[in-house]
């Protein structure tokens, strides 16, 4: 066997295993006929009048003076909830954002809460958040004292730029006691046809939360939170904070991820949430994510980076591998097996297309040996044949959850943007161990900082004219 045709039967192995995995959650996804639940207007008009319960929404602000103000202001008029408040962690030395803040926290003293973070940023987003908990522990404690003193059920955490669904607090106050972690779905607000790295995000998203998200909670597997559009009980913080002695990792770029596994080996009730409201509209966060390419690389970057690289250096498979093989670790270590194939899969993904077009050339040529370094064609017709399949059954997917969320137009168009989304995928690997490998040398794996994306808000009029599953 040739070099050539070990690299090319090893690439295509790869790649299989990868697209087993995938449908895997295809044909779950099919076989249970996976929706969005619907519930009768009698069912919401309950679930309106049950008492609302304290929610704190954690919102981390470094450098986001162009969104905070719109993104407060229009949630305020939108959120059919009352018994909440903003908690803004801004930092001292962003002045624009610390002056919008302070702006709010006086025009609404009973909705909003600024805190100033005790170091100048930008820090992590954990070191941000971390210090909102603080002094959310720290009102607690005094109003354990007070005859009516205001603690928190729920802790909430949305970013500077999110549109959050007016009736999503009163569904997460509609569940069980025994839930004490929530994810709602998160998707992309539509964007032009012509806004291709943006237009990844719809495709990536619709999939991940229409199909993914709820085979997983089907499977019993742990649920990851998105970073945005996460609810905990208070009680649940507090006994993270027991037990590990901090609220979110400061060591990890994807915190929010870090805390859902924590949750879940705690054996918490986790759930997610894909509900529509009585119009039939899908009850999310939306944002606008980023339109450029490197803006959109680095966000990605920084998610393998805590996923695949932080994560696993940190809890290895969570202690799976020394316990009895019992369903929950099998279906932890199956979770962290998908969550961390991206690391080798993406760029899997760009080398096999790049050694299909240079087979495709070096086969065109006149006189070409590539044959010669072939032993066993038919193997590897076999193999390009079963890919191929699956490859088709992808885009499938990709095609229905696009088309369903933003239209036929953004459906078709998934499919050439999957070329793009490779690329931006496979780049984020080779950048992420770039990244994680010369901190590992410098030994800054503590001080790696929050590597954020520029954020902006749509106007109010955009989102009331945004109407549909897509919200």
């Amino acid at each position: 066997m040739s070099f050539l045709e070990a690299i090319m039967l090893a690439t295509a192995i790869l790649f299989l295993i990868g697209a087993i995995d995938d449908l895997l959650f295809d044909l779950a996804y099919a076989i249970n006929g996976i929706k969005p639940r619907s519930f009768s207007k009698a069912r919401w008009n309950s679930w309106m009048k049950i008492p609302e319960k304290p929610m704190a929404i954690l919102i981390p602000a470094w450098q986001e003076h162009g969104v905070l103000e719109s993104m407060v202001l229009t949630n305020l008029k939108r959120i059919e909830y009352q018994n909440y408040r903003w908690f803004l962690g801004v930092y001292p030395n962003d002045e624009q954002t610390l002056d919008i803040a302070r702006r709010l926290e006086k025009q609404y003293p009973e909705k909003v809460v600024v805190v100033v973070t005790d170091k100048p940023g930008p820090t992590s987003k954990a070191h941000c958040l971390n210090c909102v908990l603080d002094v959310i522990d720290g009102m607690n404690q005094i109003a354990r004292t007070q005859e009516n003193g205001w603690i928190p059920y729920y802790i909430g955490v949305h970013d500077a730029e999110d549109v959050i669904h007016p009736k999503s607090f009163k569904l997460i106050n509609a569940q069980p006691s025994k839930v004490a972690f929530i994810q709602v779905p998160i998707f992309s607000l539509p964007v032009p046809l012509n806004s291709w790295v943006s237009g990844t995000y719809l495709d990536e998203f619709a999939e991940i939360h229409l199909k993914d998200m709820p085979v997983r909670q089907l499977l019993g597997l742990p649920i990851p939170s998105a970073g945005v559009g996460t609810f905990l009980k208070w009680s649940t913080m507090e006994e993270m904070y027991d037990k590990y002695g901090y609220w979110l990792n400061q060591n990890n770029l994807v915190e929010d991820y870090d805390l859902a596994l924590r949750v879940s080996q705690a054996n918490k009730v986790q759930k997610f949430l894909l509900v529509e409201d009585e119009k039939g509209e899908i009850i999310a966060t939306r944002e606008y994510f980023p339109e450029h390419f490197w803006r959109s690389m680095n966000q990605k970057t920084r998610w393998t980076t805590g996923i695949c690289f932080q994560t696993t250096s940190q809890w290895k498979w969570f202690g799976a591998w020394k316990k009895p093989w019992i369903p929950k670790n099998l279906a932890t270590m199956y979770s962290l097996f998908r969550d961390r194939k991206a690391i080798w899969a993406n760029p899997t993904i760009v080398f096999a297309w790049g050694l299909m077009v240079v087979s495709v050339i070096w086969i065109m040529i006149p006189g070409s040996t590539f044959y010669k370094h072939i032993s066993n064609p038919a193997l590897l017709r076999k193999l390009f044949a079963l890919n191929l399949t699956l490859f088709t059954i992808r885009m499938y997917q990709r095609v229905n959850f696009c088309s369903y969320m933003y239209g036929k137009g953004h459906g078709a168009l998934s499919i050439p943007r999957v070329l793009l989304s490779t690329v931006i995928n496979g780049f984020s690997c080779f950048k992420s161990y770039r990244n994680f490998f010369l901190a590992a040398a410098k030994n800054q794996h503590n001080t790696m900082v929050w590597d954020k994306t520029e954020h902006k808000f749509p106007t109010l009029d955009t989102i009331e004219n945004t109407s549909g599953k897509n919200g």
